[in-house]
Parts: structure tokens; sequence; C-alpha cells
């Protein structure tokens, strides 16, 4: 998936004419971004849990902050993930009993047509656990933030999180993230494009048709290789 992904936005970045994208591939759990500028970057030594292998893979750079990723307190601060709600039970919107999550706060801040989604979308049960974060805060901490205020403080996580993946991917190795393109891409991923870019001072931000189905379409672009 996180691979067919870079190899789908090459191909679509090639055919609008650009040479140089850093790609932002939001999704249910997590973010993935990595960098192009007319060849893929590799790794060549990857550890994935325990396991070592020795055999190259794209260079992708991941964090967990996707449509599903959890929002909560911990008792001193406001955190986006790492848990993800999964599709079951899901984001608290979608009636099944699931937590706040980052399409929960797209959807309050007006982000999301429910009407355009494929199933069924509940807005008060969103309103209901951020009522709930609200309260959690209040009796912790004793402060009495607005909804509003929250729901911009856990967008601003979720963007600097994903802006800070981007330059360990970019700055990090010398390469200046204002000199590319973001390609935005997954079921998530134009809903914070424009706030990553501007973060990182690009100016340019391409979202192809179908982002939602990218990653697929990369696999089907990818060269066969033995």
């Amino acid at each position: 998936g996180p691979a067919g992904g870079v190899v789908g936005a090459a191909n679509i970045a090639r055919q609008l004419g650009f040479e140089r994208i850093l790609t932002l591939d939001m999704g249910g759990t997590s973010t993935d971004c990595a960098r192009y500028d007319g060849r893929y970057d590799y790794r060549f030594h990857t550890r994935v849990g325990q396991a070592e292998m020795q055999s190259p893979t794209l260079d992708i750079e991941t964090v967990a902050a996707g449509g599903g990723s959890i929002c909560s307190f911990d008792g001193r601060k406001l955190c986006v993930g790492p848990h993800s709600a999964g599709a079951a039970p899901g984001p608290a919107c979608y009636g099944a009993g699931g937590p706040l999550t980052m399409t929960d706060v797209n959807l309050l801040l007006g982000k999301m047509q429910p009407e355009a989604m494929g199933i069924p979308i509940f807005r008060e049960r969103a309103e209901a656990a951020l009522g709930v974060l609200q309260n959690q805060i209040l009796a912790a901490a004793g402060v009495q933030y607005s909804k509003e205020e929250l729901l911009c403080g856990l967008e601003q996580i979720a963007d600097e999180r994903m802006a800070a993946a981007i330059r360990r991917i970019s700055v990090a190795r010398g390469f200046d993230p204002r000199d590319y393109a973001l390609l935005a891409f997954g079921g998530a991923g134009g809903l914070h494009a424009c706030r990553v870019a501007e973060l990182l001072g690009i100016s340019t931000v391409l979202l192809p048709i179908d982002a939602g189905l990218l990653s697929a379409y990369g696999i089907g672009q990818a060269r066969v290789e033995r």
C-alpha cells in the first residue's frame, strides 16, 4: 500500500509536469510521507518490529496521524494517536460507540460533508464525544476550553506531526521542501494538505482525482523486477 502510493504519486506528478514532489498519504490509521525527484529514495536496511530486513524498500516516513487516530487527553496534554479507532467501532460519527478521532474533528470543523459520504454519519455523536473530552480536561486540569479551541488544537497537533515527518525526509537530509510540490492522497490527505504545505513553505499542492485509490493505481503502474 504505502509503496504503491509513492509509485502512483510519481506517475501522476510526471503527467502533470512535476519532477519533484513530497507525498502526503493520510489514511485511516497513519500518514506516510516520501520524497521523489525523478528517482525513488530507497532504504537498504529496514526494521519492522523485531525483524531486520536487508533488502531495498522505498524510504517512507510514517506517523500515527490518520482519520481514525484517537484524540484524547493524558492528564497533561492533548494527544492525537498513536492508537486508532480502526474500522470497528471507528470514529464517533460512525454511530458505533467509537471515540473522538481526527475524522470527527474534521467533520465538526466543517471540512467534511456528511451527505457526500457512502455511509451514515452522525454529527451529534461526534459532538457528544468532543463534550466528553471537554469535561475530562475540566476535571483534570480545571480549564474550560471551548469546543472551537479544542478542535483547532487537535487539528494543529495532527498537522504539525505530518509536517515534522516531511521535514525528516527533506530538511534533515539537506533538501528544501519549498523546492517541491506536495502531492496529497489517501482518504484524508486533502483535508490537511493546505495547512501542512503552509507549515513547510510549499506553494503548490496537487490533489489527484480518486486520491483515495492512488495506492492501488500505483501498484498497477509499478515496474516488475527480479
